[in-house]
């Protein structure tokens, strides 16, 4: 029987304390300053280089990291096409691998001849291909394109709808099936509130997808109360049946705070971040939800280690990768404005309540993005009019001192049914433990002897952890469910 020699992982090496070590690189530059700084985001492709997209207001640029620095940019929307992208919302960006989608409205807004397009690429960024029209709606009006990728590479992409008037507000999803050549028809995801909720009309969102959950955050509007809510689909984005409500606070204005939800999902948890000024003063928040359940904690601050003189927060973003987990967002205190980040090394043990600061001063939008070791932030900076970015290195679950232990063995790893683990060291653990990467228990048990079998079929895919408690500490493998 052939086995699967593996290390396992330290467990003292995953406490608080010792998550908020990232190596942080000077802060540069993107691109010249003629080429605008609105709405800055990065994604990864296969190598873990960054790509950044960004606007002028007028045109949707797109850069990527060739090992050394940035390309110049090139131009996503054709001659003669404007787009809308000011600092607050716009174009918006997605990649799985080398496969690389970017979705921008053209304007005017308001004209039912003004579409929403999606571009791909197939090479990391290097050719695009012609720009696809994303919605046949009619009469209706679209705006706020965001983009995701399926578990099979293919487009996702959601939308605000009105009627021809402007009115009746919500949330709709269309997906590709032949990776971005052409897109169904809209399903509608929000209005989970009440039968008279529609959306916050000037907040954009971030659609979200891993394996056949596809979550759609956004915030709603129920006779003035403007809590954070999200559509769920279980079935790939084909159908939404069922909602929940990730902010819980109740804030009630009578105007729409132009700052909209975003979210990653760990397994069968879904990780929302979004602003509220319910406590008077604008405060950024996470929940965490599980999807299975429908239900999620209280709105949790994202700013534990708040400063003396912290003014407003807003437009929060979150990135998650092999365990780790950032969160970012704009902020003014102590008579600055500032980039804020928490980050954690892995998210089983929890969210960090370390809050570092990325850069100070003429801070604007901003996004994040990890990839096996390495994290990058852009930002709009307001002086220079440029879009900055700071890289930095971490170290993740994967890359963390490993303990060696010999004669340990897990097989097959991947798995699609079960896992066998044989280790002389399970008849002496005191207690082994499955749980998933965002550390939630999913079984425990005991083994008398020097093999142990795991029924995974009733798992979702991804990657889990074996916790093993014996007399010389506490260790964790990662076992992966196909």
């Amino acid at each position: 029987m052939k086995r699967l020699l593996l290390c396992v992982l330290c467990c003292a090496t995953f406490q608080l304390s010792a998550q908020n070590q990232i190596t942080w690189n000077t802060p540069s530059d993107v691109s010249l300053s003629s080429f605008g700084n609105n709405f800055p985001r990065v994604v990864m492709d296969s190598d873990g280089d960054p790509m950044v997209t960004w606007s002028d207001n007028s045109d949707m640029f797109f850069s990527r990291w060739d090992g050394a620095a940035f390309t110049t940019p090139i131009t996503l929307n054709p001659g003669g096409v404007s787009i809308a992208g000011p600092g607050w919302m716009g174009p918006d960006v997605a990649s799985k691998g080398d496969t690389v989608y970017a979705v921008y409205k053209q304007t005017p807004e308001i004209d039912t001849s003004s579409h929403i397009w999606c571009v791909s690429s197939f090479d990391g960024g290097m050719t695009f291909n012609t720009p696809v029209r994303v919605e046949y709606i009619g009469t209706n009006i679209s705006r706020f394109p965001t983009i995701a990728v399926d578990a099979q590479g293919h487009p996702l992409v959601g939308f605000m709808e009105f009627a021809s008037n402007l009115s009746d507000p919500q949330w709709v999803v269309v997906k590709s099936t032949d990776f971005g050549g052409s897109f169904g028809q809209p399903v509608l995801a929000s209005g989970w509130s009440s039968g008279v909720a529609e959306v916050c009309d000037c907040c954009p969102s971030k659609i979200v997808s891993e394996g056949n959950t596809v979550a759609m955050p956004y915030r709603d509007n129920d006779n003035n109360i403007r809590d954070t809510w999200v559509g769920i689909s279980t079935d790939g984005g084909v159908t939404f049946t069922s909602g929940m409500d990730v902010d819980q606070q109740g804030w009630n204005i009578n105007v729409c705070p132009s700052s909209g939800p975003d979210g990653v999902i760990v397994g069968d948890t879904l990780y929302t971040t979004y602003m509220t000024a319910v406590s008077g003063a604008a405060r950024v928040y996470y929940n965490k939800s599980s999807i299975s359940a429908m239900n999620g904690s209280p709105a949790i601050d994202l700013d534990q280690t708040t400063p003396t003189l912290l003014g407003q927060q807003n437009y929060p973003r979150v990135d998650y990768h092999g365990g780790s987990m950032a969160f970012v967002w704009y902020q003014y205190s102590n008579g600055a404005q500032e980039l804020a980040i928490q980050f954690t090394e892995d998210i089983s043990t929890g969210i960090n309540p370390v809050q570092e600061i990325v850069d100070t001063d003429n801070i604007d939008g901003v996004d994040v993005a990890l990839y096996d070791g390495n994290i990058w932030v852009v930002w709009e900076d307001d002086a220079s009019g440029t879009v900055k970015y700071r890289s930095g290195t971490y170290n993740s679950i994967a890359d963390v001192d490993k303990l060696e232990v010999t004669d340990l063995s897990v097989y097959p790893n991947p798995s699609k049914d079960y896992w066998n683990i044989e280790s002389e060291g399970l008849s002496i653990a005191s207690e082994i433990l499955l749980i998933s990467v965002d550390g939630t228990l999913i079984d425990s048990f005991e083994s008398d002897n020097s093999k142990l079998e795991i029924d995974n079929s009733a798992l979702s895919s991804g990657v889990y952890l074996l916790e093993l408690k014996t007399n010389e500490g506490v260790y964790r493998i990662r076992m992966i469910k196909e």
